[in-house]
């Protein structure tokens, strides 16, 4: 036997979905708080994975993965994760330092020695921290054509930079681009193949794929945005985009959380922690405490340390933010533009971080 369960959010009403008969005691807060919020911004489906302590406290799905066939969003649904993926590039030129193919501090001209003349002082790490002065994209970039990440590379070659190398913080998807194709020419493989075999594989996540449109994954999820009130199908991207290269689901990047917090294999620890090393100041407020590091932001939450990037793209949104001290990492895949999943994040660490 089964009612309809109501909860008091926000002084109103919220109907919570088909419930057991339970008391409100044994409804669970971390479903309360993402029904509330789904409602909120329209969210079609979302996948969250809750980890404390080492120890996964939540991975679930809500919502729906394919609105039109009525599939449920599970642990096991496929979304694109955006610019979440830039951690796996930039990991993979920490693993090819070790395995010493590269260095850091290499100039772009190695790779690519007819780039321009200005780009002589850019090296590996001011790519993977946003301080090149790259533009955000290569010109020739388009959503809806597959085309060689070089030729990209080779179409921002004419363009001045923004500002001198390593002056300042600007985010720059080019640059993920550049160290794709790094990627490519050092291990030899296909930069989708090296991620795969080096990263993914050691950390079991069987269900992580890159973003290719045409490519039959098992359980992806469908794409939203809303057109004033209408739903629709957001609009596919047929480019593959090194900058927001992969899919996956909450139960691998559960697993993926584990590699980074034990930091025992695919990196020796002290390059692990390269990665969350401040790098650059974000913003040029003096109480701003934004910095960036290795394919990773790090701020400050109330007064609490915290590592977080987020990711877009037309249909999902997603955020995958570490509370170091804490050691509290919460995952929101989404599959709808309208999601805010760092606003449901903090949401949720209020939450945990007073219980």
């Amino acid at each position: 036997m089964c009612c309809i369960g109501f909860i008091q959010i926000d002084e109103k009403i919220t109907d919570f979905l088909l419930l057991p008969c339970l008391s409100f005691a044994q409804i669970d807060s971390t479903d309360i708080i993402i029904k509330r919020m789904m409602d909120g911004q329209k969210i079609i489906g979302l996948s969250l994975a809750v980890v404390r302590n080492g120890r996964p406290v939540v991975n679930k799905g809500y919502g729906l993965a394919n609105a039109e066939l009525n599939v449920p969003l599970t642990t096991k649904t496929v979304i694109r994760l955006g610019s979440v993926s830039k951690q796996f590039f930039s990991t993979a030129i920490l693993k090819l330092m070790e395995e010493g193919k590269l260095t850091l501090d290499d100039g772009v001209h190695r790779f690519f020695p007819d780039a321009p003349q200005a780009w002589q002082a850019i090296t590996i790490k001011h790519l993977m921290s946003h301080t090149s002065g790259l533009p955000l994209e290569g010109p020739a970039y388009d959503n809806f054509t597959i085309q060689p990440d070089l030729k990209i590379i080779k179409s921002a070659y004419p363009l001045p930079l923004q500002f001198k190398t390593g002056e300042k913080y600007q985010y720059c998807n080019l640059g993920y681009y550049m160290l794709a194709e790094i990627i490519t020419q050092v291990s030899g493989m296909p930069w989708q193949q090296y991620i795969h075999q080096t990263l993914f594989v050691p950390a079991s996540m069987n269900n992580s794929y890159v973003t290719d449109f045409h490519l039959l994954i098992p359980s992806r999820a469908s794409g939203y945005m809303h057109r004033r009130v209408t739903l629709i199908t957001a609009y596919p991207m047929y480019a593959i985009r090194p900058s927001g290269g992969f899919l996956s689901t909450s139960s691998d990047m559960i697993k993926w959380e584990k590699i980074i917090r034990e930091r025992k294999i695919i990196l020796k620890k002290e390059n692990w922690e390269k990665l969350w090393q401040p790098f650059v100041k974000m913003s040029d407020k003096a109480e701003s405490k934004e910095y960036y590091g290795f394919g990773w932001p790090m701020d400050e939450y109330k007064g609490r340390k915290i590592v977080v990037h987020g990711g877009s793209n037309p249909g999902f949104k997603s955020v995958y933010m570490r509370f170091v001290k804490e050691d509290l990492s919460i995952i929101i895949l989404a599959n709808t533009s309208e999601a805010n999943p760092h606003a449901i994040g903090f949401a949720l660490a209020d939450y945990y971080l007073t219980n």
